[in-house]
């Protein structure tokens, strides 16, 4: 588990979640309208290829994202979210970047994520790049 300190939160590589703070970020996010996720959101931690995550001082959970991978080439980030109350400070962006450099640890070269518009500056300031000549596409689901 690598696990850092910036300030007072903790950050850390780890699927090791408090099953209550991950659904309270999902929530905030108006993600998981369902009564009883909890057999989703232990699948989706579970079969996470990593988790990271910040914790305030308490051991909260205030923000994580999630990487899909097969551990060797492919990487795809998602689910990036911090709480409402802890926003505009860094969180996100030191998640995001923490993940991708772990993910590169492990030799992942090819780590994307689909961002909704207008986190352009959110990605670039976590250092990415979007993918020009790139056009992302969905199969099934919601439009």
């Amino acid at each position: 588990m690598d696990t850092g300190k910036s300030g007072l939160l903790r950050y850390s590589i780890t699927k090791d979640l408090p099953r209550a703070d991950v659904l309270a970020l999902y929530r905030a996010a108006g993600w998981f309208g369902m009564s009883d996720p909890a057999p989703e959101l232990d699948a989706m931690i579970a079969n996470s290829f990593a988790v990271s995550a910040a914790f305030d001082p308490a051991g909260r959970l205030v923000g994580m994202a999630r990487a899909l991978s097969d551990g060797v080439s492919d990487a795809y980030i998602l689910d990036v979210v911090v709480d409402p109350a802890h926003r505009s400070r860094g969180i996100g962006r030191e998640i995001v970047k923490r993940l991708a450099d772990h993910l590169a640890s492990c030799g992942v070269d090819w780590i994307v994520c689909v961002g909704v518009p207008g986190t352009e500056a959110f990605y670039r300031a976590a250092g990415a790049a979007p993918m020009d000549g790139h056009t992302p596409f969905r199969f099934g689901g919601k439009p």
